[in-house]
């Protein structure tokens, strides 16, 4: 059957990991066509890629999308960190954006130290006034234990008093000094001990030492909290004035940025001509599907592609694209995706301006077919924090569009029914679980739990950590591991190093991820490919609707004089006569067949559970859309 060729695809977001997505692709295109594509976050970005890939399968669009993977691992020098090219801040957001990158710099990968890249970082993210206060506080840090030692201490000490002073700093080395001795790189110690070093050297005896300990703990604890509350003081300015005006990201995805010679130290990979982000995203969907022009989803045909956003400003996710009305402010949207395409959709004017530039009128968002795949793309792939959020309006409201991910990462539901045609399936990104090695895994069809995920707990981080994973990801979780569901969900296996928002992935790292995709698409293609295991799967499914529908029968016959006396008597409000296409005069017009219906599915009641029932029991109800 021609079914059997078909599939849908769904990917979880992942930051970076999105790497994994472009050979895995390319495998199952090997044997299927794909109908319907779906994603959130990273996994927008393959999904739109994929759809375009789609799109220009006859000129090689898959071929194209595979190559991607050569662009990312090609070249040396700095042509090597082209992935971590494409996060571009704007210029407010340059000096922010200077102190993440320092904290992701390693020595065995980037080759630089992250202390003196965030050295460099810290000083160029203050002004004049904050920085000669540290200054100030410095000289007193590094003077202050030798200005002791050499003019001020005392001759000599009562016996009494030495004896308190050693306790005490012995008492300050056990409870300051001995739990950071393994926090710190011993650059740092070495730089942190240098006025301790230069205060004994100017001590009478062993008490002066003593206080000069006590002196240089005192300055120290006071020198971190000047930088504290500097840095902290700053930083809540610097949200309050400016949060807002920067989408609150620090990276657009779209603009003119060039590295300057603070950047560089601080960790800021020098420019080979990687574009920003969207216009990077723009740029290749173009490229896979053949347009000469900003793709559309019209441009896609039948090719179904879905994706997911989260509106903060309502608390809803939406998926994209839109079936309501928006409507956009060019100077908004121009702040986060490249000119050309905000010129392409020239929506016409809605005769209200922007609240957030009172200057320039609020245009209507085209309708799915003129709506470009880039302005979902990057709806969808907001990552809090470091990619700016998108604005839209909406009764003259502004609403903030951010990362699918926060409330579905991993959107296996989207193509989903009762009884499909054809398989959705899914490449979704975990840990590697204790003492399993596979870098990759294809759970059993059936409801075995062999290889779910497990994190065991170990500190206060992991724990909290795992707190905020449950929360965002639970629902997606218990989705993909029903039956009927799990069996066609392929799970790639990744290192704290590895994807996330590991940036500065070497190209050996981004390969390897890369191929571990490919096997995933290999594992799922060479499973589905037998007729016999695609059977099972549409069996498997089958077995599940029954026992859905079952439970709607024993319902139904319980209930069934309950809500037959209902639509005999009850005259349907005026308000709710825009449901039919002709306004009911007398009671439900279709109460007679509704009737029927009830009694058919009264009928599917059971004693017992159906035998080859799988042995978990979901919930069939009625959810709000997306």
């Amino acid at each position: 059957m021609e079914y059997d060729r078909y599939c849908d695809l769904t990917m979880r977001g992942g930051t970076t990991s999105g790497v994994v997505y472009p050979l895995a692709v390319a495998s199952l295109a090997r044997h299927y066509e794909f109908k319907q594509i779906g994603g959130a976050s990273a996994g927008a970005i393959a999904a739109g890629f994929t759809a375009a890939a789609e799109r220009g399968r006859a000129a090689g669009g898959f071929e194209k999308l595979a190559g991607l993977i050569d662009w990312f691992t090609s070249g040396s020098g700095a042509e090597r960190w082209r992935l971590a090219q494409l996060f571009q801040p704007a210029d407010k957001t340059r000096a922010l954006y200077r102190i993440v990158v320092a904290t992701m710099q390693k020595r065995e990968t980037t080759g630089r130290s992250a202390v003196s890249c965030l050295f460099f970082a810290l000083l160029g993210a203050v002004g004049m006034r904050a920085k000669a206060v540290l200054a100030l506080m410095a000289l007193l840090w590094l003077g202050g234990p030798v200005l002791w030692s050499a003019w001020l201490a005392p001759k000599a000490y009562p016996a009494w008093l030495t004896t308190v002073v050693l306790l005490l700093a012995l008492a300050c080395i056990v409870l300051v000094l001995w739990p950071l001795r393994g926090s710190l790189p011993w650059p740092a110690w070495v730089f942190v001990a240098v006025p301790l070093v230069l205060g004994l050297a100017f001590s009478r005896h062993y008490a002066t030492a003593a206080v000069v300990l006590l002196v240089w703990l005192v300055l120290t604890l006071a020198a971190v909290s000047a930088l504290t509350v500097t840095y902290g003081h700053a930083m809540q300015r610097y949200l309050r004035n400016n949060a807002r005006s920067i989408h609150f990201g620090l990276v657009p995805g779209t603009g003119d940025f060039t590295p300057s010679w603070l950047d560089r130290l601080a960790g800021v990979p020098k420019s080979t001509g990687v574009p920003p982000l969207a216009d990077w995203i723009a740029d290749q969907l173009d490229e896979l599907a053949g347009t000469k022009h900003a793709l559309t989803f019209g441009d896609l045909g039948d090719i179904n592609l879905v994706l997911m956003t989260t509106d903060l400003s309502e608390g809803r996710p939406y998926r994209l694209p839109f079936k309501e009305s928006w409507q956009y402010c060019e100077e908004c949207l121009g702040y986060v995706l490249p000119r050309r395409v905000v010129e392409q959709m020239n929506g016409a004017e809605a005769g209200v301006n922007c609240p957030l530039h009172e200057h320039m009128p609020l245009r209507e968002l085209p309708s799915r077919d003129r709506l470009p795949v880039v302005v979902a793309v990057r709806m969808s792939l907001s990552f809090p924090g470091l990619i700016a959020a998108v604005p839209l309006c909406r009764d003259g409201r502004v609403h903030w569009f951010s990362d699918g991910g926060i409330t579905s990462n991993f959107p296996i539901h989207f193509f989903d029914a009762l009884l499909p045609r054809w398989p959705t399936f899914g490449l979704s990104l975990q840990p590697y679980p204790n003492g399993d090695t596979a870098e990759v895994w294809l759970p059993e069809q059936d409801a075995s739990t062999k290889g779910t995920r497990y994190a065991p707990l170990t500190s206060m981080p992991g724990f909290l950590l795992s707190i905020l994973d449950t929360f965002l990801d639970w629902r997606d979780t218990m989705q993909s591991a029903l039956p009927g569901y799990r069996g066609r969900i392929a799970h790639v296996r990744q290192a704290d190093d590895e994807g996330g928002t590991n940036l500065f992935m070497p190209p050996a790292t981004i390969r390897r991820l890369a191929l571990r995709g490919r096997r995933a698409g290999d594992l799922l293609r060479e499973r589905f490919e037998q007729q016999q295991n695609t059977d099972r799967y549409r069996w498997i499914r089958l077995r599940m609707a029954v026992r859905e529908y079952q439970e709607l029968g024993v319902q139904a016959e319980d209930r069934d004089a309950m809500y037959a006396e209902l639509l005999e008597r009850f005259q349907i409000p005026e308000e709710l006569h825009e449901w039919f296409r002709t306004p009911p005069a007398d009671g439900d017009p279709h109460r007679e067949e509704i009737a029927v219906a009830l009694d058919h599915v009264g009928r599917l009641k059971d004693d017992g559970p159906f035998d080859g029932v799988p042995p978990v029991d979901p919930d069939l109800r009625l959810t709000p859309p997306e």
